[in-house]
Formats: structure tokens, sequence, C-alpha cells
């Protein structure tokens, strides 16, 4: 029996022939794809031939195992699933902020800030044209000029916005593109499925397939987030944000329909499925056309929408220089084209509510007891000289220690147009106050102590007159001419003149401008009411020296503060009441708080409603950018209240007048049933705001005709208010083209915080977008970078693991070749083998 079959022999060499050149043609295929894209290095996975038992002549009992060689059993890729995983969550969101940086640095490009043709320095420029005018009212090329820089504005605020708008077209186009680009990487998937779930059938690994499918792979991570799982068979079920594409062979497209409302912009569905995209270049591009481009485009719109409403009432207000014209907007009206799809935007009384009587100032108050005002002494002995603005004169004096009792029955035994008086503020409280029986705006009240009224809890005001001391009048025997704005008189002074006879000679040559009183051996000329009680409107001339013998001179003393429009006055009730606004209760004290004041409280309440009033008191309420640019918040409060303001007429109960809960604004009431409840008010309805859509303002924007056509009507004087009894002045009279007030408070304007829910001015604001632009470009720069170098870093070590190695090709290419010629040998020994025992064995009996 023969130990071992030479034939075996034969067959193993040549297995190992066999094995060596499948595992060289591995190597060669690396080595000519070390540079191709997504490909992963291959290797041969060589195992054993099974083995035969066999027994030996030496060793017949002792079975062996006999090797026969060796096979290639597979070639196999390397590859990390776990880095491909990695690699494509970090790739999705490189794309993402790459694709936003790039688009914002364009946006910056836009706005072109800061610059000389930046939308600031433009709005600047207007401005600077307001001051022109106000240096010089009566310039009519500096009214063109205002206009054509206003012109310039509009044009170009305009100009950008479009731009804006054609950068979310071209996004949306690239979103189609996107998406086209997707179904056809998803069809070649399905394509590549079909072949793997072939080989695999076979039982062959489809190596450059799947590497080709890992390709694919890499490139839609780019564009969205993907997630996939492979099954038995070796095909993937894909999935793009939150929908299934692809299944096996089996493939649902995604589909880029445009919107049923806006613009008609895209969105991306599979089948009847909106697709929830997370990250990646399409992603970005559906942020930036729905939320980063139309945020700025929003910011442009409350921009130009509170521009034009403030300016606008502002410029309603005056007067053009020759007083011809009044009640003209600058700025066209913004406005719904459509009432039953608008909300309510801005609201205003029609009422100027100023020129009523003061009847009620007030001093101390919430105090507990009516005892804690009475029984308070004054410290030092004082007087106050009370005039009524046109004849009566009256002092009244106290002493140390005197009480406030003590001088409220002194000034009621006086008799005069006023008393003073406590009463009760509230339930609990009470206060001091000054009740007039004419209007107490025409009373000067000087205090010569300079601390009675502080003692009493008034304010005061610095008021200067002119004054003679007794000890100064030695004026010389003779006649003096006088003259008093325009009006003269000679005064003979002879022996025995007094402050008192000088008194008298002036109060009947000048009773119109001034008044003059002698109290505590002085002689106080005091300015009239035709005169505001202003010394500054007093031309005195005194050519003879009367008065500069007399040492006249100013004094200034402290005085009652009887301007102050409290909204007692206004409403004629001192007790407090709330506001509701939305969930939050505000308590208003009317003896306190001016109309100013009453607005500046409740914009101070925080509520997301912005209230504002005009320079003639005009009380307007406005939505904010946190409601979008609705008023929506439920508004209760008396109402009385908003009859005085002039919101709305007064209904025929008049018990509920001050009724806290009546409902002044419902919200959810339709825009129709706004406009009639608020028929008697100035209303804006705006357009409502469209999801991912800006809200087109600026596209409406221009100036309005009349003054572009004529610039001559622009408002430039404050006018005058005649006085009312009822606090709605109807009489409003020009003053003349040096009055330029408006034109000054459209200049202060820009410095009022009401844009950014009442937290940023116009002139803050333009530089609040540029800089919230900068920081989100920074920030979208900053995460890219961050995300490049964490992407590099997989990426290296992905290419560690895939990649092809000349140098480890090389190696093995030697290793296999050698391999390959000692199985060569091996044949060539054994074919010697068997040719000696063929050719050389059995020719012995021959």
């Amino acid at each position: 029996m023969p130990d071992i079959s030479l034939f075996g022999a034969l067959n193993t060499g040549l297995l190992g022939i066999y094995t060596s050149k499948l595992a060289m043609n591995v190597v060669s295929h690396n080595i000519a794809n070390a540079n191709t894209p997504g490909f992963s290095r291959q290797v041969p996975i060589i195992r054993t031939m099974p083995p035969i038992p066999a027994t030996t002549l030496t060793q017949p009992s002792i079975p062996l195992q006999i090797g026969t060689g060796s096979k290639v059993k597979d070639i196999q890729r390397i590859r990390d699933k776990f880095l491909d995983i990695q690699y494509r969550q970090v790739n999705n969101k490189y794309n993402y902020w790459d694709s936003i940086t790039s688009n914002l640095h364009f946006v910056e490009q836009l706005f072109a800030e800061p610059g000389d043709s930046g939308i600031r320095y433009l709005f600047d420029s207007m401005w600077s044209g307001m001051e022109e005018i106000i240096t010089d009212p009566t310039n009519s090329a500096a009214k063109r000029e205002l206009v054509s820089r206003a012109e310039e504005f509009v044009k170009n605020i305009k100009d950008l916005y479009l731009r804006l708008e054609q950068l979310r077209e071209d996004l949306d186009f690239e979103i189609t593109q996107r998406v086209d680009q997707i179904n056809s990487m998803v069809e070649r998937l399905a394509d590549i499925n079909s072949k793997v779930r072939l080989s695999m059938a076979l039982k062959s690994t489809p190596n450059d397939l799947l590497d080709e499918r890992d390709r694919i792979l890499d490139d839609l991570s780019k564009l969205a987030d993907i997630y996939y799982t492979e099954d038995a068979s070796g095909q993937i079920t894909l999935r793009i944000g939150d929908q299934i594409v692809l299944t096996g062979s089996d493939i649902n497209k995604l589909r880029a329909l445009e919107r049923p409302y806006g613009k008609g912009f895209k969105e991306i569905f599979v089948r009847n499925s909106k697709v929830d995209i997370h990250d990646g270049s399409l992603k970005a591009a559906i942020d930036l056309r729905d939320k980063t481009i139309v945020k700025y485009m929003n910011r442009l719109d409350e921009f130009v929408l509170y521009l034009t409403d403030k300016f606008n009432l502002i410029h309603r207000d005056g007067f053009n220089k020759d007083g011809s014209v009044t009640g003209l907007d600058f700025f066209s009206q913004i406005e719904t084209d459509n009432i039953e799809n608008s909300v309510l935007f801005r609201l205003a009384g029609t009422k100027r509510v100023e020129g009523g009587p003061i009847k009620y100032i007030s001093g101390m108050s919430n105090r507990n007891n009516v005892s804690d005002i009475t029984t308070k002494q004054f410290i030092d002995q004082g007087s106050i000289v009370f005039f009524d603005g046109s004849t009566n004169v009256s002092a009244i004096s106290v002493n140390a220690g005197d009480t406030i009792q003590d001088f409220i029955n002194s000034v009621s035994a006086s008799g005069l147009w006023f008393s003073f008086e406590t009463a009760m503020h509230n339930s609990a409280t009470y206060l001091l106050r000054m009740v007039g029986s004419t209007n107490l705006k025409d009373t000067l009240a000087l205090d010569f102590n300079g601390n009675m009224f502080n003692t009493m809890g008034f304010d005061t005001k610095d008021v200067n007159i002119f004054v003679i001391n007794q000890s100064d009048f030695n004026v010389e025997n003779g006649n003096y001419k006088i003259n008093i704005n325009g009006i003269e008189a000679n005064l003979n002074i002879t022996s025995g003149y007094t402050l008192n006879d000088l008194a008298n000679d002036l109060n009947t040559n000048f009773s119109t401008e001034i008044k003059a009183f002698v109290h505590n051996n002085k002689l106080l000329i005091l300015p009239t009411k035709n005169n505001e009680f202003n010394l500054n409107r007093i031309n005195l001339q005194d050519p003879d020296g009367l008065f500069t013998q007399a040492n006249i001179h100013i004094e200034t003393y402290k005085a009652l503060d009887t301007s102050k429009e409290t909204l007692d006055n206004i409403l004629d009730r001192t007790d407090p009441f709330k506001i509701t606004i939305g969930a939050t209760e505000i308590e208003i004290d009317p003896t306190q708080l001016t109309l100013k004041d009453f607005v500046k409280k409740l914009n101070e309440s925080g509520t997301g409603i912005l209230f504002d009033i005009t320079p003639h008191n005009k009380v307007v309420i406005r939505g904010t950018r946190s409601m979008n640019f609705k008023i929506d918040k439920t508004i209760k409060g008396p109402e009385e209240l908003f009859v005085k303001l002039g919101f709305i007429d007064p209904d025929s109960d008049p018990t509920n007048d001050w009724n806290e809960k009546y409902i002044f604004l419902n919200p959810f009431d339709a825009p129709k049933t706004l406009r009639e409840k608020f028929s008697k008010a100035d209303t804006l309805f705006v357009d409502k705001i469209i999801t991912n859509e800006p809200f087109r303002f600026v596209e409406k924007l221009k100036v309005n005709t009349t003054v572009s056509s004529n610039p001559e009507t622009i408002a430039v004087d404050f006018g005058i208010i005649k006085d009312n009894t009822n606090w709605d002045a109807k009489v409003f009279n020009p003053t003349g083209q040096a009055n330029t007030k408006i034109m000054e408070m459209l200049s202060s304007m820009r410095f009022e915080k009401i844009l950014n829910d009442g937290r940023e001015s116009f002139a803050e604001y333009l530089g609040g977008i540029v800089a919230e632009m900068g920081v989100e470009g920074e920030t979208a720069m900053k995460m890219k970078n961050n995300t490049d170098i964490v992407m590099k870093d997989i990426s290296n070590e992905r290419e560690r693991v895939k990649g092809v190695s000349l140098d480890e090709e090389m190696a093995n290419m030697i290793k296999f070749q050698h391999a390959f010629n000692a199985s060569a040998r091996v044949m060539t020994a054994v074919d010697e083998m068997i040719g000696r025992v063929i050719d050389r064995l059995g020719v012995v009996g021959r």
C-alpha cells in the first residue's frame, strides 16, 4: 500500500498556485483603485482545503490527516460601519452649516453695512434733512431735499427686500434640484439593492456594488439626514428625514409640491406625507428660505410699519408752514387689502385730550388717616402769593408750627377762586388737593418760604420774576418813559412816591402784560397768563433809567406746578381704577398720573401691547412683534376711560361707566366686528401673517403722492389748541412757520423705544439687525469649522481603515508572488517524481 498519492501532492501544489494567483488579482484590483472615490480595499480570505485520512506502512495503526492545500474562501472589503455612520452624521451637519454660512454672507453683502449705500446711512440721511428744515422752515429746497432723501430710502429698502425675496426664489429652485438629485440617487440604490440580493443569493460578496452603495449614501448625507438598515439579503431600507424612501427595490420618490399659499414655494412630500428633514444642505435651503431670510424680511417689515405709522400720526398733528394743510400723512398708509383676512394692528383715539381745565392739583396722598395730613406742621414762617393770571393777587401767610389745617382754614377764609381740602382717595386712604372754581392752569402760586408746597406734597417748578426791594427804591423825581411789550407809558415820580404807587401805575398802564404786587417789602412784577407767566416773554424797556435806579433784578421762586394735566382732571375722578390686559392687572392712580405717565406705566407692565401718544394727546395702542403685530390680548377697564380718550361712544347706561370688567377689546372678535365697534376711533388693519412668509409691508412703502408732488405740504408747525371745557380739543389753529415743533418731534422720534416690543428705537433697530446678522453669521462659521474638524478626524480614521496603502499592497504582492513560485516549484518536483515512477520503475524482468 502506498503511503500517499503523488497525484494528490500534485493537486495540492496546483491549488497553491490558484490561491496565490487569485490573491495577486485582489492585490492588483486594490492597486488599480487606489485613487477611486469610495473604494474600500479588499483582502482574500484564504482557508485550508479539507484534509484526507491516511495510514502509512511504518505506522499502519495510526490514522493521519493529510492536508490537501488551500483555497480562497471569500474576498472581503475592509470597512468600519461605525465610522461610516459617524461620518454621515457629521457630514450632513457640516453641509448644513456650510450652506448657511455662504448664504448669510451673501445676505450681509445685500445689507451693505456699514457703507454709504446701506439703509442705515440712507435713514440717517433722511433725518439730517429734517434738521435742515428745523434750521430754516421757510427753505423750500430743504423740503424738496427731505422728500428726495425719503424716496431714496424707500427705493433702497424696497430693493433690498426684493433681493431677499429673489434669494428665497433661488433657494426654492435649489430645493427642487436637490429633490431630483435625491430621487436619482435613490433609484441607483434600488438598482444596487437588486443586484446585491442576487449576488448574496449566489453566495458571493458584491464588494464593488457595496462600495458604490456606500459612496451614494455618503453623497446623500450631504443633502439630508439619512437612516438605513440592512436585511439578511444585503438590501437596505432607507429613510430620509422621517419618511421611508426605499425598501429593497421599491422606491417612494420625493415630491416637491407648491404650497397653496404665499408665493407657492415648494414643500417636500413622500406620497401624501410631508417630509421633516433635520440636517444637510437641503435642510439649510429650507431653513434659509422659510426662517432666516423671512426673519430679516420681517425685521424690515416691522421697521417700515412702525416708521410709517408713527411718522404719519405725528405729521398729521401739524400744519405746513402757511397753515393751509393739516392731517396729512407723509407716507402712504400701510393697510390691509382684505378686511376679512386681516388683524387689528393699531387703534388710536380721535380726541385731542388737552386744553381742558385743571380743577384738581394733588399733594400728599395715600395717607391712612386724614389727621396724617391735617396735623402736619410747617417748620418755618412763610407765605404763598397766588395770582389768577389777570387781576387778582393774594398772599396767604403761615407761622412756624402752624398745621396744614390752619393753612386750609386761612385759604377758605380769604374767599379765593380755589380751596385746599382733604378728600378720600379710595376706600381706605386720603389725599390733600387744591380745587379750583376756575382753571388752575391760569394760577401762579409763588412759595416765598421755598418749602411750603414741599411740606404739603405738591410738585413745584422754578419761576423767574422781576423784583424791586423797598430798601433799593431811591428814585429821583421826574417823568420816566416805560415800554413793556410795545405798550408805552410815562410815570411821574414825585416826593413820597412809594412802591405801592409804582405798583398801581404799572397795573394801570400794563395790566394785560404784567401784574405788580407788593409783598414783604418787595415789588413783584408778575407776567400775566397771556404771557404764560414767562418772564422771557416780557420785553421791558427803561430808557430813562427808572428801574435801573430802583435796582430791578430777577429772583427765582418755587412755584406750584399747575400745568400737570393729571387724569383726575380729564376723567373728573380721583379714585384709583384698574386696567386688565390679558392676565395683567394695572392699577391707575388718576391723581398722580398724566396721560403720558399713564401710557408709560402701561408699557412698563410688559403686556406685549405698546401704548403711545401723539403730539396732541391722542392715545395709540399697537400690537408688537411678539404678537405678530396684532393687538392680541383682551383689554378691560372702565368704559368712561375709553370714552374720554375718544375710542368709543358712551352707551345709554351711566351706572356702569366705571365698571372695571368692561371688555374694551376682545382680540377674538372678527375684523369686521372690531371695525364696527371702533368706528369712532382711528383703526389700522394689516394683513394677517402667512406661515413661513414675510408680512410684505415693505412692498407697500412709498412717500405720499401729495407730499412727493408738493413738498411745501410738509408739516412743521405744531399749532395751538384752544382751551375747552371737556378735554376734547376740537379747535386747532396754526401759529406760523417759525413754530417747528412738529419737525422737532419727528426728528426726536428716532430715539423713542417703540420697536422690538418697545426695547429698541429706530436709531438702534437697524444697527441691531446688522449686529444680529453678524452674530448669526459668526455662529454659523464657528459651527461649520467645528464640524469640519470632527469630520476630517473621522474621515482620516475611516480612510485609514478602508483606504489602499500602496506599500502594504507591494508587500502582499511580493508575498503572494513567492507563494506562487513555491507552489509551481512543488509541482515541478512532483512531476519529476511521477516521471521517475513511470519511466524508471518496472524494467528488471524485461
